[in-house]
């Protein structure tokens, strides 16, 4: 650079003289250490940062620690008027190595106007890949480079580079990856087929045939697809958010639930315990009351007996001393004298009885049962309600009636008649045997229905698996796929594996049916009575369909119909 004769006006500078010596461009925000020596604010922070020790970088003077960085407002204004003038470019006011006039106004402190030397990048906003230091916005970017710069780097970038083989765009971010790497053009377009973003020569060259659009336009499509995914993920969260809340609070109302059910069983089992006591102190205060009633018997029949035990023995002493008399005047004198004997009692007919206990505990026994009775019908009643606050509607489905069974407008009743309904045979119909189906199949949950059979004298209730067997010969039993209770010949028998009779004191009027699917249960209750009929467990894997027999009329003696009732909560 050639120097500078002073000017009459003031002090002659170069631009080389407010170049900072980490990033060689003209100072922003200009920044002192205690050494004297001056750096960009930017470049000297970046410096200590990368090099963890607080060294000037250009004398390595070491600093114990990192020193307090203000800027220096004089060299700042006047770095800025070099930068703005080197911008100014096509002026040929000052370019790199040019000298800025001091006038006497700057010389004695007065601020000139500031130049405006582009706007620092933002977040978001395209950075100049050029500048060192806190980066200036980028106002183009390069295809052939490729690089995004601001004003005074782009100026630069014109001048080394011929502009005729650089193509310059809108500043754009990550500019390497949306280039093609065979023909160094924007990724402008998108092949459908292939589903990979290309440049306009690719789509001419080895995608003519292919489905290709814009990328605005897939992006747009993508974009709606995308949101519409989005909405769905939110609802989904929205849903499943709501459901752990569910399962949380469900959490806290098992925990409530089987802290009151172990103080209810509490006191059932000390009811149960208070029973049994009170059982056995009557059971010992019979016995008791019967050994002392026994000993007392026994102690006036000893007593009665010892009496005529000594009046004997005093007769038999008279008679051994009159015995005695040899003088037969004197023996004959005074035999006259003799009392009569006494009359005997016949004892032979008296006896103790000692077994004064035959069927006692077992009486006691008998009793405390019926008190255990009486408890148990107590639960019974209390689990029927719990039961039922799992009522599902249970309506008749008529394709699978056998065709003797006639079913009521409301899908609630069905009986037998001896004429055969006008309907279509079909896999789903049970033939001949006297069975209808429920409407809706059971797969999960807890589900009960009652069904009213009155006096009916046969019926049979209860659920079938959906491919259990309807045609020709049935096997009622688990294994067959069907769980059900019966009613004939005067007795309700559970259909097991083998027919198992129940004890029950009458007969149900009115039946409940639970059914657990998960805990692979299927209950029978007498509504009325308040008893649990029977349980059969199992594991279900398919759905479940509740199943109704009405039975044959039986000359009239079972002509009325099965009905499924509301539940009414006793």
């Amino acid at each position: 650079m050639q120097s500078v004769p002073p000017s009459p006006g003031g002090q002659l500078l170069s631009e080389e003289q407010f170049q900072c010596s980490i990033c060689l461009e003209v100072f922003v925000e200009p920044v002192s250490t205690p050494c004297g020596h001056s750096f960009c604010k930017a470049c000297l922070q970046g410096y200590w940062d990368h090099s963890k020790k607080f060294l000037c970088p250009m004398c390595k003077k070491s600093f114990s620690k990192r020193p307090e960085l203000s800027v220096n407002r004089v060299l700042a204004e006047i770095s800025s008027q070099f930068q703005g003038l080197t911008m100014a470019g096509g002026s040929g006011t000052v370019t790199r190595g040019s000298t800025l006039n001091l006038s006497s106004d700057t010389a004695h402190g007065d601020s000139p106007k500031s130049v405006d030397t582009g706007e620092f990048a933002r977040e978001g906003e395209v950075p100049c890949d050029a500048c060192i230091g806190r980066k200036l916005k980028a106002l183009k970017s390069c295809l052939n480079c490729p690089g995004s710069f601001c004003e005074a780097h782009l100026r630069h970038h014109k001048k080394v580079r011929s502009l005729t083989s650089h193509r310059l765009i809108q500043p754009t971010l990550h500019l390497e990856e949306k280039l093609c790497k065979k023909h160094e053009r924007l990724l402008e377009a998108y092949c459908r087929t292939d589903h990979i973003c290309i440049c306009v020569a690719c789509a001419e060259a080895s995608h003519k045939s292919h489905d290709i659009v814009s990328t605005e336009r897939e992006w747009k499509k993508k974009m709606a697809n995308l949101g519409n995914r989005r909405s769905e993920l939110k609802h989904l969260i929205k849903e499943r958010a709501k459901k752990l809340e569910e399962i949380k609070q469900s959490i806290k109302v098992i925990k409530t639930s089987a802290q009151r059910e172990l103080e209810e069983s509490w006191q059932v089992y000390a009811e149960l315990q208070r029973l049994v006591e009170q059982s056995q102190a009557e059971l010992v205060e019979l016995i008791a009351t019967r050994q002392r009633e026994a000993e007392r018997q026994a102690q006036e029949l000893a007593r009665a007996l010892e009496n005529e035990l000594s009046q004997l023995r005093r007769r038999s002493s008279e008679l051994d001393a009159f015995v005695q008399t040899h003088d037969k005047v004197v023996f004959l004198q005074n035999l006259p004298t003799l009392s009569p004997p006494p009359e005997p009692t016949d004892w032979s007919a008296v006896s103790i009885n000692t077994d004064l206990y035959l069927g006692t505990i077992r009486s006691s026994v008998s009793t405390l049962i019926n008190r255990f009775q009486g408890e148990l019908k107590r639960l019974y009643g209390k689990e029927l309600r719990k039961l039922q606050n799992y009522s599902s509607e249970v309506f008749l489905d008529p394709a699978t009636a056998q065709r003797n069974l006639v079913i009521s407008d409301d899908g609630r009743q069905v009986k037998y008649e001896e004429r055969k309904v006008s309907q279509s045979e079909g896999p789903k119909r049970f033939g001949p045997a006297l069975f209808i189906l429920g409407r809706e199949g059971l797969s999960s949950g807890r589900h009960y229905w009652e069904v009213e059979v009155g006096r009916k004298t046969a019926w049979t209730l209860g659920v079938a698996r959906a491919t259990a067997r309807r045609k020709g010969e049935i096997k009622l039993s688990p294994e067959g796929g069907y769980w059900c209770l019966w009613l004939k010949n005067g007795e309700v028998k559970a259909l097991a594996s083998a027919r198992m009779p129940l004890m029950l004191s009458s007969q149900p009027s009115k039946v409940g049916i639970f059914l657990d699917y998960e805990g692979g249960q299927v209950s029978f209750y007498d509504v009325k009575a308040r008893l649990h009929l029977y349980t059969f467990t199992d594991t279900f894997s398919e759905s479940l369909y509740p199943i109704f027999s009405p039975c044959l009329s039986q000359e009239g003696k079972n002509s009325t119909p099965l009905l499924i009732s509301s539940v009414k909560h006793s």
